[in-house]
């Protein structure tokens, strides 16, 4: 007698409003725990392609101010073929470069070169090299990175340098400002630049956050002099550029994606060092004379190379400069991650989980007016546009806030919109003449089978 009134009551209050309240909160609970697992990397992916996109945006109109401070010397294979060299370069060579670039006075050198083996004989010694961090070291600071296992007798390679590091994990995409007790080089190099001009420098912390590096597309007026530019990609006005970058993400597997095929940063060839005519020497000293370079290497077979969202694979030494151009062009606003609030948890995940909830709980909203599996009324499909489009307008606020104003990198938009369109699209039955289509080949197909 008691079983049957249980089971009626228990009925009443799955069917009543307050417990389908608590459903719809419960599955918006799941939902979020799901984006914090992150199954198959879907989040991850989406969040990753968030912040791309706006990079790629934003390249267009980087400025050009860290630009005129940093310049790169690239030693590739064809440098090797002409020269006819090896890789790794032997000291003597290293020295022969290092020389040639030091006595147009750079402001500071940084050798992206490990140095892990010492390959000292009778016909390569490493005296040539420490010969000349003695002789230019107190004219220009020489920035060396400190390997973390290395046959070099640390005392006697870094006597004359300043050692730095580039070997770092669990820093997913973004740029430290120290490993362990040793700066990176970009931080070490903009402390140099803090001590003797206190207008790029108005505030520095004791800790800072690191960098989450952006990168510039447009090439410098300097570095038609200095390469054949033809092969790069011309970066015209804001709206034409947003537009092709914009097509290519949403058709990438139709239109080619796009991407700058040269690097931002000034490059120098190795092999113009050995320049002897007054115009290219008057070049190099423009290019190198008080600025920060930066030595690297892209070699077949020892390929250290770096992803930038707006050139794709680039050689390593880029990103250090990217940093340090960063670190001189917003000074201390530069780009980071949101601050943490507990644990991995951030200010961004916070934003991330309200939108979710927020368009979880206007999916519901536009069921009511679905469900009944009639078409939506033209007053009904009003209001399901309208609250969409607020829901994109806030978030588009949000991006705004998070990537220009604070700097910060961005919330996942991309997973929000999809999202957003998705919901649309299957609530007012956009699919429907698609699934009588459908269908309606089925019935066909069908009837032919029949005998």
């Amino acid at each position: 007698m008691i079983i049957k009134p249980l089971f009626l009551l228990c009925i009443s209050v799955a069917e009543s409003r307050f417990w389908g309240r608590i459903g719809v909160v419960l599955r918006a609970a799941l939902l979020i725990f799901i984006l914090v697992l992150d199954p198959f990397h879907i989040t991850t992916a989406t969040d990753k392609a968030s912040s791309d996109i706006l990079n790629r945006l934003h390249a267009v109109s980087y400025p050009d101010t860290g630009q005129q401070d940093v310049a790169v010397v690239f030693i590739d294979d064809s440098f090797l073929n002409a020269k006819g060299l090896h890789w790794p370069l032997s000291y003597a060579e290293q020295s022969r470069i290092f020389r040639q670039i030091l006595r147009y006075e750079p402001k500071a050198l940084f050798i992206d070169l490990l140095y892990t083996h010492d390959r000292s004989d009778s016909n390569d010694d490493v005296a040539p090299l420490l010969n000349v961090f003695e002789r230019y070291h107190e004219r220009t600071p020489i920035y060396v990175p400190l390997a973390n296992e290395t046959e070099f007798d640390n005392a006697t390679l870094f006597q004359h340098v300043k050692p730095v590091k580039v070997q770092w994990d669990g820093q997913e995409h973004y740029y430290p400002p120290s490993v362990g007790n040793l700066p990176t080089p970009a931080f070490a190099i903009h402390q140099l630049y803090c001590q003797s001009s206190k207008e790029r420098c108005l505030a520095q912390q004791d800790t800072p956050p690191p960098v989450y590096v952006q990168w510039g597309a447009a090439l410098s007026e300097l570095q038609s002099k200095l390469t054949d530019n033809s092969h790069c990609t011309d970066v015209e006005s804001f709206p034409v550029t947003a537009f092709k970058v914009t097509l290519s993400e949403i058709f990438w597997k139709l239109v080619p994606s796009w991407r700058q095929n040269c690097p931002y940063t000034t490059t120098i060839p190795a092999s113009h060092l050995e320049a002897s005519d007054p115009e290219d020497i008057a070049v190099l000293r423009e290019a190198i004379t008080g600025k920060t370079v930066m030595v690297g290497a892209l070699i077949q077979g020892a390929r250290d190379e770096v992803y930038s969202p707006v050139h794709g694979l680039i050689a390593g030494v880029y990103l250090h400069a990217m940093a340090l151009d960063n670190l001189q062009t917003y000074q201390h606003r530069y780009y980071r991650p949101s601050p943490e609030i507990i644990g991995n948890v951030d200010i961004a995940d916070i934003a991330d989980c309200l939108f979710f909830i927020l368009v979880f709980f206007w999916r519901e909203r536009v069921k009511q007016y679905t469900e009944s599996g009639q078409p939506v009324h033209r007053q009904q499909l009003q209001a399901i546009v309208r609250s969409a489009l607020l829901i994109m307008a806030a978030l588009l606020i949000t991006v705004i806030v998070f990537s220009f104003v604070l700097n910060y990198q961005p919330i996942n938009w991309v997973a929000q919109l999809i999202l957003i369109l998705t919901i649309f699209a299957v609530q007012i039955r956009l699919f429907e003449p698609v699934k009588k289509l459908t269908n309606h080949f089925k019935t066909l197909y069908n009837k032919e089978k029949q005998p």
